[in-house]
């Protein structure tokens, strides 16, 4: 499961496997975007962990996307 998280302005936190949805991208609001793809047995944990800190706006499971052709 992909869980995408939005750090509040100015927060920083330490998680393991995240990377930034827009690497190279100098706006505020989309440097702070970013997801982490764990094993669904370990979603659901750091899901909740998210939530919960004073440093992530919001976290929730990235949406399943597919192209079609």
């Amino acid at each position: 499961m992909r869980i995408q998280f939005k750090l509040r302005e100015g927060a920083t936190l330490d998680v393991p496997g995240a990377v930034r949805l827009f690497p190279d991208d100098t706006d505020p609001e989309l440097a702070s975007l970013y997801v982490i793809e764990l094993p669904d047995d370990e979603a659901a944990d750091a899901l909740d962990e998210l939530k919960r800190s004073s440093a992530v706006e919001f976290a929730e499971p990235q949406a399943e996307r597919w192209l079609r052709g």
